[in-house]
């Protein structure tokens, strides 16, 4: 009977563990959740302000990045502090990295952006022949018609400083504690599913894996946010006024007089194509370089297998936050 019941009190501490181990994984992802839930309550309320009391802003560049990420960034995710802070962060240490490795990782980020985009655009493209309707990457129809400083603005500054606060370091902090490995591929895929859809999951999922990476070894938010803002700024922000610039060249059938006209293009599409190059050779030499270095802790009480399934699937706060990337993928593929 002894033993029976010593069996019964290890079962139940287990049980306990496991429900404390839901909870510690699944409040970030019930944040992470709740900020495109408030997000999208406080857009419909937005829009339909400006509907009554200025319809005309509706019509603006601008309107789409204001209303897309002015509810995120000044309400949503202050609001799911609230819910992060029911769960003590634990901090990673400090540690510093240098110039050169920061530029190695910048290439590499790189290199998974193009292979992440093609994997996105191979994707879409099965898509389209099974559905005969091939979606768009959302994010690229935005940039293209904003202007220049909103773009900067949104995608080049503030979202790079807000999605690493609150998707890398609110959940690494959290979850860091399972072994860097596991902590890595949960952040990763979720900051890669939040995007939403297809032609940004594969790379944001890879390049959030590598950020966490950063994250958990240096323990400096700077670092990742620096690599994020150059992923954005010369990929997204650049890229586009480039694009934008060689699109206005070509308009009424003419090309050649154009281009004598705005030769600021030329030293642009110079930049960019060198910067293409330093990518494609450096970013082999970085991975070649920095993967002796790599790193992975375990923790001290790791989860097993089945107790992560434990712990992901059976807990309804996973649940929530795989509602909400299902709403956001469906919303996608229909538009």
């Amino acid at each position: 009977m002894k033993r029976e019941g010593e069996k019964g009190a290890t079962a139940s501490a287990i049980t306990r563990d496991l429900r404390a181990d839901r909870l510690r994984v699944g409040i970030p992802m019930l944040a992470v959740a709740t900020i495109f839930l408030f997000t999208l309550l406080l857009q419909t309320c937005l829009d339909t302000l400006v509907f009554a009391l200025a319809p005309t802003w509706r019509e603006a560049a601008w309107y789409p990045w204001v209303l897309s990420m002015a509810p995120m960034y000044v309400a949503a995710m202050p609001f799911s502090l609230l819910i992060y802070r029911m769960v003590p962060g634990e901090p990673p240490k400090k540690r510093d990295v240098d110039i050169p490795t920061l530029l190695g990782l910048l290439a590499i980020c790189f290199a998974l952006t193009y292979v992440g985009n093609l994997m996105g655009i191979v994707i879409n493209g099965v898509i389209g022949t099974v559905t005969g309707h091939t979606p768009e990457n959302p994010l690229s129809g935005t940039a293209t018609a904003a202007p220049f400083w909103s773009n900067l603005l949104f995608l080049g500054i503030l979202a790079p400083i807000m999605e690493e606060i609150f998707y890398r370091k609110m959940v690494l902090d959290r979850i860091g504690r399972y072994g860097d490995l596991p902590a890595i591929l949960i952040s990763g895929t979720v900051f890669g599913l939040v995007h939403g859809n297809f032609s940004q999951f594969f790379y944001a999922a890879s390049i959030g894996m590598l950020l966490g990476y950063v994250y958990l070894k240096t323990g400096k938010l700077r670092y990742t946010v620096a690599l994020h803002m150059g992923v954005n700024l010369i990929g997204g922000v650049y890229s586009t006024e480039m694009l934008r610039r060689i699109e206005a060249m070509g308009e009424g059938g003419e090309f050649l007089l154009p281009l004598l006209r705005n030769l600021g293009v030329i030293p642009m599409m110079a930049f960019y194509l060198l910067f293409l190059c330093s990518v494609v050779v450096g970013a082999p030499v970085a991975i070649r370089a920095l993967w002796k270095r790599v790193r992975l802790c375990r923790a001290e009480n790791p989860l097993r297998g089945g107790e992560w399934v434990r712990v992901l699937l059976f807990n309804p706060l996973v649940w929530m936050l795989a509602m909400v990337i299902v709403l956001l993928f469906l919303t996608a593929l229909a538009a």
